[in-house]
């Protein structure tokens, strides 16, 4: 990798903005002298997610619908991080809104990118330990969430049929075993 070389960024104009996201292009100039003159770049804020434990070693999952498949998927809860608070306050807000549910204790598991080609941000993953449910569900206006709760190899079931195919959810899953004290050869 040590040889791959930054392009230069020769100009940026932004094409299209939103509270939510930032849609630019770039033009840039490779190591060699290529130019390439549109590379889109989509600015996210952070995202996190939470990987609940209930008291009793169940998983917390939300089940939503996600209109860009047109499908329901089962997911962690999870959102974006805004200005305002830290990933960590965003993922126990987003736990409880989401499900009532409220830690015990919150474990910082680590950062992944989304999508490096195209979005600049990170998502942030949390292990909640010792959720119980505290009070009803408090969902934004456009969501429609269902709670679901299950072991740790149920979780580990739905990856491998297809259940859970969200690769965001997979990789924050994996990145949590060992918090969770699965240990992978």
């Amino acid at each position: 990798m040590a040889d791959i070389e930054k392009w230069n960024v020769l100009t940026t104009a932004e094409i299209f903005k939103t509270h939510f996201y930032r849609l630019r292009t770039d033009k840039c100039e490779l190591p060699d002298g290529r130019v390439m003159p549109n590379y889109y770049v989509m600015e996210f804020t952070d995202w996190v997610n939470v990987i609940p434990i209930t008291t009793d070693d169940r998983v917390i999952l939300v089940e939503q619908y996600r209109h860009a498949i047109g499908k329901v998927t089962i997911e962690f809860p999870g959102g974006s991080v805004s200005l305002k608070e830290s990933a960590e306050l965003a993922g126990i807000r987003e736990l409880q809104e989401e499900t009532g549910y409220v830690p015990d204790e919150i474990r910082y598991v680590g950062k992944h990118r989304p999508n490096p080609a195209i979005q600049n941000n990170f998502l942030h993953t949390y292990v909640a330990l010792g959720c119980s449910l505290e009070h009803a569900q408090n969902l934004d206006p456009f969501e429609d969430i269902k709670v679901i709760t299950r072991t740790i190899p149920e979780v580990i079931d739905m990856i491998y049929d297809g259940a859970i195919d969200h690769s965001l959810i997979i990789a924050s899953f994996f990145k949590s075993l060992r918090f969770l004290g699965f240990h992978l050869p």
